[in-house]
């Protein structure tokens, strides 16, 4: 997760920003199972709606990179500095399927992988932390940089957003009822107070984003396959 903490433009400093995450998703698809109302290039047949539930567990912030490296009272200030930040989200996402989703779908077919390219919206709940090693930022806000000392420049607690998703992954057929979906998401949040921190200062004007990598097993409900059956 790209936040406030650590160093701006260096992904790495904010490597250990992580957390896991646990998804509940429901997909609903849009093509015909009877072949006689669809083609093959009905854009229906490439299409899904994933409705997902998320839980992210706390992610620890902590600040890394060159300015906490030095021994001024700065670095020595933000070696101190410590936040957390766990969430919920809630969204949906299209997914545009390379390949026929019929033929994948499809008990008796010979296709196993079917990328897919994802767009969507989510909404976060979130509550996040701030402490310091220097001692309690609440009475003493001297322990925390100059730039957290204004008013407005720290928003610790609770708090809600709405997000962007752009991803791609790939589903790999198991068995007729069975799948392996990984995908690969990037979740920019239209708010720069989910860490808690928004000093208005350059090098925190950023809004928060993460990167999502998961891997699940799909199970399908049911599926209408009469028309494929093989006479």
């Amino acid at each position: 997760m790209q936040t406030d903490y650590g160093q701006r433009g260096n992904f790495l400093s904010s490597y250990g920003n992580s957390a896991l995450s646990f998804s509940l998703i429901h997909y609903l698809h849009f093509f015909n199972t009877d072949i006689r109302w669809n083609s093959e290039d009905d854009i229906a047949n490439h299409l899904m709606l994933k409705t997902e539930f998320n839980i992210m567990t706390t992610a620890k912030f902590q600040h890394y990179g060159i300015y906490t490296e030095v021994n001024s009272n700065l670095a020595i200030q933000l070696r101190a500095m410590k936040g957390s930040v766990s969430m919920v989200n809630f969204g949906f996402q299209g997914e545009y399927y390379l390949k026929d989703l019929r033929e994948f779908m499809f008990p008796y077919s010979e296709m196993k992988w079917n990328p897919y390219l994802s767009l969507g919206f989510k909404y976060s709940s979130y509550k996040n932390t701030l402490t310091s090693d220097l001692g309690d930022w609440r009475t003493d806000i001297t322990v925390l940089p100059t730039k957290y000392n204004t008013p407005g420049s720290l928003a610790v607690g609770n708090g809600g957003t709405f997000s962007l998703i752009l991803g791609a992954g790939t589903r790999y057929k198991l068995s007729e009822k069975f799948d392996i979906a990984a995908n690969f998401n990037w979740q920019y949040f239209f708010s720069d107070a989910v860490d808690g921190l928004q000093a208005n200062v350059i090098e925190n004007k950023n809004n928060e984003w993460l990167i999502h990598v998961q891997v699940g097993i799909i199970y399908h409900l049911n599926f209408a396959g009469g028309i494929f059956c093989k006479k």
